[in-house]
Formats: structure tokens, C-alpha cells, sequence
């Protein structure tokens, strides 16, 4: 009941941020956002676990992987996912691309942890992978003429962001096997994201600023508070009671929510070819968790 409680929550919240995400660019820089959204979030995390004395002491080798995971979940992913969203990708669409950490981590176990996928998973992988390429044909066509390369660079980054996510995913997996509290990792890694991203702010950007505008503001709250401390803590759980795998399940239903969001507020138009590529992404997505009778055994 809990785990699907948290599925659940997951696929709501997650479904939900694309749109708020998409809110955050324009007027300040990205990386101010990012900066705040994991910045807020570590702060608020820290003090209900100090508060509650659940704060732990780990071992610096567990801080260094703690690091990597900031890198990887509370970091450089969402800045890529920021910058596509700038860069004109619809939030619906980001979600979609996000569903393929499903496939990043089938892929990310084999290199971490030397599992072996099976046939399902790779014929999974094949029509995911062309259900993307079809749903993004015409940005593919435009940046053969330069009339979309932009558009078709957001698409890259949230690929890469998209594999960061999954690589997170696997050092979680890390924090499990050597037992580390989940809340207290789960802490360190938002604020060593946070601190990687300032850096970041200095080199590239030099200066803070912040939109007053109540748009702005709801949507950081939302992306700070639901987003990041609520929808993480249950995807990071599930992660640990369930295996990366079937919690990335998840990331498959949520572009149903946001979609929908997008098709509403946006004003995103599904082309025939574009129907048939989600379709096939989906589908990719489902098939590498299928399993025949036979192996449920």
C-alpha cells in the first residue's frame, strides 16, 4: 500500500513540476533558479531533521558519493532540464524525454552493477529510443536548414540530463547497499547540488537576481517543497525498498499529467507523427518492464 501511495504521489508531483519548471525561465537566469529550488530545499531538509534528531553522522568517503549524487540528481540534471525548457522544448515534451531514465538505468545497471538486461529490455530500448526520434522528427529536419538547432539543443540537454538522473539513481542504489540514512544522504546530496550549482553562478552568471512575480514565486515554492523534499524522499524510498528499476516505472505515466498540463497551458498541438512517436516511447518504456509468466516465478 505504501509503495503504491508513493507511485502515486510521484507520478502527480512530477507530472505537475515540468509546468512550474517552465515558469522559472525567462526573467532570471537558470542557474539563479537552480540555485534556489536545491538551496531551499536543503535548508528546509536539514532542519526537520534536526529538529526531529534524525540527522546522522556518515563517513567522508559516503560524503564524497553524496557529492556525486548532488551532481548528478540536485544539480547538472535540472540545469539541463532548465536550459531546454528556455531554450523553447514544451514541458509535456521534457517529460517524455525524462521517461527514458527507465531505459538509462537498465543501461546504468549493466556498467554499475554488471546486470545483464534481457531481450525485452533491449527491444524496450529500440522502439523507446525511436518513438523520441520520431516524436522530434521535425526538430531533427529544421536543424538540417538551421531554422530550429536551438530547440534541437534543449532536446540534447534533456538527454543528458535525463542519463544524470539515471546515474543518480545508481549512486542511491550505493546508499543503500552500505545503509545510509536515507533523509540524512538524501540532505547532504541536495545541498552539495546546491553549493556545485553556485559555482556554477559565479562562473557563468556572476550575480543573483529574483522575479517578484507571484508566478515566480508560487512556482519555486511548489518546485522546492512538493518537487524536490516530498517527491524525491518517496522516489529515493521506493529506490530502496523496490530497486531503481521498477521505481523509474514512474517517470513512464507521469508525461500523461504533463502533457495534459502542457497541451492546456501551453497550447502544444500533437501532430499525427508526434501522437504515433509518444505512443512508441511509452510503449519502449512498458516493455522493458514486461515480463512473461514464466519469470515472475
Amino acid at each position: 500500500m505504501k509503495n503504491a501511495l508513493f507511485y502515486i504521489l510521484i507520478v502527480f508531483v512530477w507530472g505537475t513540476t515540468w509546468i512550474a519548471i517552465k515558469f522559472q525561465t525567462g526573467v532570471v537566469p537558470v542557474e539563479n533558479s537552480v540555485f534556489y529550488r536545491f538551496f531551499g530545499a536543503a535548508i528546509l531538509m536539514f532542519a526537520f531533521l534536526l529538529l526531529t534528531k534524525r540527522l546522522h553522522p556518515i563517513r567522508p568517503i559516503d560524503h564524497l558519493f553524496c557529492l556525486f549524487q548532488g551532481a548528478c540528481l540536485f544539480c547538472f540534471n535540472f540545469y539541463f532540464f532548465y536550459i531546454a525548457s528556455d531554450l523553447g522544448v514544451e514541458s509535456g515534451l521534457l517529460s517524455v524525454i525524462f521517461s527514458m531514465a527507465t531505459i538509462f538505468n537498465v543501461i546504468n545497471n549493466r556498467l554499475w552493477h554488471k546486470v545483464v538486461p534481457s531481450r525485452n529490455t533491449v527491444i524496450g530500448a529500440i522502439i523507446g529510443v525511436l518513438g523520441i526520434t520520431i516524436l522530434f522528427y521535425k526538430d531533427f529536419s529544421d536543424a538540417l536548414t538551421n531554422e530550429s538547432d536551438s530547440r534541437l539543443l534543449g532536446v540534447a540537454l534533456a538527454i543528458i540530463g535525463t542519463y544524470l538522473f539515471s546515474s543518480g539513481n545508481m549512486l542511491t542504489v550505493r546508499h543503500n547497499k552500505h545503509k545510509l540514512p536515507l533523509a540524512t544522504a538524501t540532505a547532504w546530496g541536495m545541498l552539495y547540488g546546491a553549493l556545485l550549482m553556485f559555482i556554477v553562478n559565479l562562473i557563468f552568471v556572476g550575480d543573483f537576481s529574483f522575479d517578484n512575480n507571484p508566478k515566480y514565486l508560487w512556482s519555486l515554492a511548489y518546485l522546492i517543497v512538493p518537487g524536490s523534499i516530498i517527491a524525491f524522499a518517496a522516489y529515493l524510498s521506493l529506490i530502496a525498498s523496490i530497486g531503481a528499476n521498477k521505481t523509474a516505472y514512474a517517470t513512464v505515466l507521469f508525461p500523461i499529467v504533463a502533457l495534459s498540463i502542457s497541451t492546456i497551458v501551453e497550447g502544444y498541438v500533437f501532430t499525427p507523427l508526434a501522437i504515433v512517436g509518444l505512443v512508441l516511447a511509452l510503449i519502449g518504456n512498458i516493455i522493458v518492464f514486461y515480463k512473461p509468466k514464466l519469470e515472475r516465478k
